[in-house]
């Protein structure tokens, strides 16, 4: 079986894990900023979504808080051929793939309690980050990728400090799910399917500064988690299916982010943001097939992100406020040549371009809605992978909408 098994370790080898590429990686949606397009996500905490955003900021909530949001994330991944090659040239039948991308429910949970006029707990359930993606099994890059699905899961418990009334500082214990299947088709009879699964540790950590009433500034980090997926590879020749032990590599970056909040008079606010992602430690991904010891590495050379971000609030009346911003990120794959061949299918990265708005309704002193929806231009990049039997060479055109609603309760 080994004379078989090691062309297909090598072929699931230079998949792309479906990781937390730039376009994935939707903070934003955790922070519940995607109304300013992420601007001033580590500054402000108008709900409980600071014990995720920045657990410093848990210092300004003054009464226990829970805030629960639902979203709709859309992805649209669309491929044009560019003269593929050999295995990768396909047939009439096996051109362009229109959209692979999919619609997605989203959901995030928030608590924060403050437990004196010093310290505040705060728990939080969301995501970061995930894909799923369907060329389905008859387009030309099928023996790289057909379908992959990633999901993420983040329960992040936290706790703040009020050192005085202008500084605060926050520490979060965070521990990840995260839960892959992702599948291939050879041939017209012979297919594989990889499913695997982990959980990853990490902390996250803030600082939040008053300066007074109308400025803020705050700066969280999270720590990277580096997760190996285990689960089962399995082999279906012509409905006969062996099953194999396999794990996969993925990194799901550090971040540094500094926002900013300042409120120039009484209807108008400036918010800023501007983060530092640290996926140069993703320079490769590692397939092993633990039954036979058998593994490949798939050379990455991402280098890090830096995006930022500018939005505003204004404030129409007592009870309704308006909100818009836009952000800009930058690719982890820069426009050489040589980089270009470093893009996979399952989701190429490229720069990308955020605009959001949204306005929050206060119904009442202790509960508030907020509605947003934010559009995600992540751009155009090239693919031009070389396989052992031909090239992929093409053009991916890539954006995402999210619109979702967040509501407040303090009790």
């Amino acid at each position: 079986m080994k004379f078989l098994l090691k062309p297909l370790a090598v072929s699931i080898a230079l998949v792309s894990m479906p990781s937390f590429a730039g376009g994935t990686v939707l903070s934003e949606l955790g922070g519940l900023n995607a109304s300013t397009a992420g601007a001033g996500s580590a500054a402000i905490s108008e709900g409980a979504e600071s014990a995720y955003s920045n657990p410093a900021a848990m210092s300004l909530v003054e009464k226990s808080t829970l805030t629960g949001s639902l979203q709709v994330f859309n992805l649209n991944v669309a491929y044009e051929d560019q003269g593929s090659t050999g295995n990768f040239a396909g047939t009439d039948s096996q051109l362009d793939a229109d959209n692979a991308g999919s619609t997605l429910p989203l959901g995030s949970v928030y608590w924060v309690n403050p437990m004196s006029d010093k310290w505040a707990f705060g728990l939080a359930m969301a995501s970061q980050g995930g894909s799923s993606v369907d060329y389905g099994d008859d387009w030309r890059g099928a023996s790289l990728i057909s379908s992959v699905d990633l999901v993420t899961l983040q329960v992040n418990a936290s706790v703040s400090y009020k050192i005085d009334d202008q500084w605060a500082v926050g520490l979060g214990f965070v521990s990840e799910y995260a839960s892959l299947l992702q599948t291939q088709s050879f041939t017209p009879n012979i297919n594989s399917e990889l499913e695997a699964a982990s959980v990853e540790f990490g902390f996250n950590l803030g600082l939040h500064y008053t300066i007074d009433d109308s400025n803020m500034i705050g700066m969280s980090m999270r720590t990277r988690l580096e997760h190996t997926l285990e689960g089962d590879f399995n082999l279906d020749r012509s409905g006969n299916v062996e099953s194999y032990d396999a794990s996969l590599s993925m990194i799901a970056p550090s971040i540094i982010k500094v926002s900013g909040y300042h409120a120039l008079n009484q209807e108008f606010a400036l918010l800023w943001s501007a983060d530092w992602q640290d996926w140069s430690k993703n320079q490769s991904s590692v397939l092993i097939f633990d039954d036979s010891g058998l593994q490949a590495n798939v050379e990455r050379n991402w280098e890090d992100t830096y995006s930022v971000a500018l939005g505003m609030h204004y404030q129409v009346n007592p009870q309704w406020r308006f909100e818009f911003g836009v952000s800009y990120e930058t690719s982890p794959l820069s426009d050489s040549a040589e980089n270009i061949s470093n893009q996979y299918p399952d989701l190429p990265v490229d720069d990308i371009y955020r605009v959001g708005t949204g306005f929050t309704y206060q119904s009442s002193e202790d509960f508030s809605i907020n509605v947003f929806v934010e559009y995600i231009d992540m751009g155009a990049p090239e693919i031009y992978y070389e396989g052992l039997a031909g090239d992929l060479v093409g053009q991916y055109d890539l954006n995402s909408a999210v619109a979702g609603v967040t509501m407040n309760w303090q009790f």
